[in-house]
């Protein structure tokens, strides 16, 4: 219907209602014509049952058959007659004529009227009784009787049979005459219909035909005003319309310009932190590899996924989280040249195309931005979150022939950072694949089925005493998943999955039971052995994680030093009062708290008093800098003093090089662990060989 034009409406509305009317009004003298034809016949019927009723009381009286088969031959002879039948009062027939139709049980019954006794499409069929006449004489010697006795007797019955053939043939004639007269009408009806829309469609068309050039951009295109009426104020209308629109076209051109940079400027730049999105940012790199492969210089892709971004989202809102990203998106740009490329590539992820640059520069300024971003506080609220990136290198040369294996490359490298425990840079090989990496497989089951098959390697990371060795063997316990065919998964990166299963309870109780069973081994070889365990925040925010704890303290009672739970300042700042309570619990069953991660943010000495640590670990990002940074050697001789006023101890971790190992001896650090100290081995191999065994 929307895709009929003005004529064919126009036309519409005057021909359908004539047509309805006339089909209506056809229909009816039709058919009221066939219903008076079937009236005639049924009349007819009746009218000759009656007659030949009293005709055939004679003959069935005194029994001339030959009489009653003159009769009913004679009836088939009228015009429509199909059979003439008579019986007698018991039901025999005993004169018939023509094709009956009617069966012996309907010739068989008992009338006392003249009445149809039977139709179908092709016949009707009519029957009266034939009754005995009374005439005077009976009358006179039959006066006695009553009247009801002076009844008349049916001795029989005549049926007569009528072919509707004929009737149908009337029948289609008058409705074949009424369609003609049909036809003929809407024939005249569409002449004049044709005419009165042409008249009414023209002028219209004529404006449907300058819309239609206004559209193609023909703005000088008019119509002629010599329609009267309305139509010509239309025509008037629009010719004023079309000069307006001509006037206003020409100073909507600029601001059509404008609007035109601005919306190119959008497709080609994130909404949210004013960098290229990826789109741009991957045609600019379409553009570089070119160069390369023409003889230019080499240069390297940063990668970058920031860590905790996910944990500020769940704790904030998508409102701190699209700020925090816009403060990352200017910490990254403050440390780039101009002629460097940051773009976001989407959610938390960021990538930089760094000019002109490779190998170790690439690695240092890599190693600069992972820095900054360990170093930053994001602060919403109430709450500080250390955020921190892990990055990763493809270094682009000529040998690549796609982008996509340049990002396939960065991918895998920023995977292999995350999955190496965080906050650091990997570098990758570019391969010539060009689809992106892909899950090996779901983390979900990796996990339950390295506990189930005991594949996951619990470390040991001993420590040094700094100060003054009182005999103790401090140690803390950490976890690696080993897989065939994959690289080893370090326990922040599994603690990360898990939590995202709720499997890090898990990883946390078998952390637990190898720290209890060591202490019961030490105690039974007259050892002393401190074990300082990592507590996953889904941990500090169970009630089971307590129970377990607590049951197996109570079971197995180990002696000697008591176990050490360590969490992060994260943990602390979201899940404060979990925290609170996981201490105080912690506390009563003769256990001591650790707080990792200590000294990098400013709400970290509020934390002191809120949780009460035995031990805190340093921050790396106060430590990195030790032997050339005075400001960063400062902070750290603060944060020892008012550590040592509360008896608290402290661990600086990560310490891979004796000069450093020997500042912080001097700066009072109690303890230490990293490379320079022991590298990490099998909690097994190290209990046996560094306590059991030693003198």
């Amino acid at each position: 219907m929307n895709h009929l034009t003005l004529r064919h409406r126009l036309l519409m509305l005057t021909l359908l209602p004539s047509t309805l009317i006339a089909i209506a009004l056809v229909a009816y003298f039709t058919f009221t014509g066939i219903r008076t034809l079937e009236g005639e016949l049924r009349a007819k019927g009746m009218a000759t049952v009656r007659y030949l009723a009293p005709i055939s009381e004679y003959g069935i009286i005194a029994g001339q058959f030959e009489s009653l088969h003159g009769l009913a031959h004679a009836t088939v002879q009228e015009s429509g007659v199909k059979a003439a039948v008579v019986v007698n009062q018991k039901g025999r027939t005993i004169a018939v004529s023509g094709r009956v139709s009617l069966s012996a049980e309907e010739l068989r019954r008992t009338l006392s009227e003249p009445a149809p006794v039977g139709e179908t499409d092709q016949w009707v069929a009519f029957g009266a009784p034939v009754k005995r006449s009374i005439n005077e004489t009976d009358t006179l010697f039959e006066g006695g009787r009553n009247e009801k006795a002076m009844a008349p007797e049916v001795i029989g019955h005549v049926f007569v049979e009528f072919d509707k053939t004929e009737l149908a043939g009337k029948q289609r004639q008058l409705l074949q005459r009424g369609l003609v007269i049909v036809l003929f009408g809407l024939l005249l009806l569409a002449a004049l219909a044709i005419a009165m829309a042409d008249n009414l469609a023209r002028p219209v068309m004529r404006l449907v035909k300058a819309i239609d050039g206004m559209s193609s951009g023909r703005l000088d295109v008019r119509v002629p005003a010599t329609s009267s009426g309305e139509l010509g104020i239309l025509e008037s209308g629009f010719n004023e319309m079309a000069t307006h629109i001509e006037e206003v076209h020409l100073s909507m051109q600029s601001r059509i310009e404008e609007a035109t940079a601005q919306l190119a400027f959008q497709a080609r730049h994130d909404a949210l932190t004013g960098l290229l999105n990826r789109r741009e940012f991957e045609h600019r790199l379409e553009k570089a590899l070119a160069g390369v492969q023409a003889g230019g210089d080499e240069f390297v892709v940063l990668f970058i996924d920031l860590d905790r971004f996910k944990q500020v989202n769940d704790n904030c809102g998508y409102l701190a989280g699209d700020e925090l990203l816009r403060q990352m998106a200017l910490l990254f740009q403050g440390r780039l040249r101009d002629e460097d490329t940051l773009a976001r590539l989407g959610g938390d992820e960021f990538s930089i195309m760094l000019a002109s640059c490779s190998g170790p520069r690439a690695n240092q300024v890599a190693e600069d931005i992972c820095g900054l971003a360990a170093a930053y506080r994001f602060i919403w609220q109430d709450k500080v979150f250390a955020i921190g990136a892990s990055i990763g290198i493809a270094t682009v040369n000529r040998k690549i022939r796609n982008i996509n294996e340049i990002l396939a490359a960065g991918d895998a490298a920023c995977h292999r950072a995350k999955e190496s425990g965080r906050n650091r840079v990997c570098e990758h090989a570019v391969v010539h694949n060009p689809e992106r990496r892909q899950e090996t497989s779901n983390w979900a089951s990796r996990i339950a089925n390295a506990l189930a098959e005991d594949r996951l390697l619990i470390e040991a990371l001993p420590l040094r005493a700094l100060q003054h060795a009182n005999g103790h063997h401090v140690v803390e316990l950490t976890a690696r998943l080993n897989e065939p065919g994959q690289p080893p998964v370090t326990l922040a990166a599994l603690t990360d999955a898990a939590e995202r299963y709720d499997l890090a309870p898990a990883i946390d109780q078998r952390l637990i039971d190898t720290a209890i069973a060591a202490q019961i081994r030490a105690k039974n070889h007259q050892k002393t052995l401190l074990c300082l365990i990592p507590i996953s925040r889904a941990s500090v925010g169970n009630r089971e994680t307590i129970d377990f704890i607590t049951h197996r303290l109570s079971s197995r009672n180990p002696a000697g030093h008591p176990l050490c739970f360590v969490f992060s300042e994260d943990t602390l700042t979201q899940l404060t009062s979990q925290a609170m309570e996981f201490s105080r619990q912690m506390r009563s069953l003769g256990c001591q708290i650790g707080l990792e991660d200590f000294g990098g943010g400013l709400s970290s000495f509020t934390h002191l008093r809120s949780i009460s640590p035995s031990y805190v670990k340093l921050s790396r990002s106060l430590t990195r800098d030790l032997g050339g940074n005075r400001a960063s050697t400062a902070l750290l001789r603060a944060v020892q003093e008012i550590t040592a006023d509360q008896n608290i101890h402290t661990i600086a971790d990560g310490i891979d090089d004796l000069n450093t190992l020997e500042q912080l001896r001097g700066l009072g650090i109690d303890f230490a662990e990293g490379k320079a100290v022991a590298p990490s081995e099998p909690f097994e191999v190290w209990l046996e060989g560094a306590v059991i065994r030693s003198a």
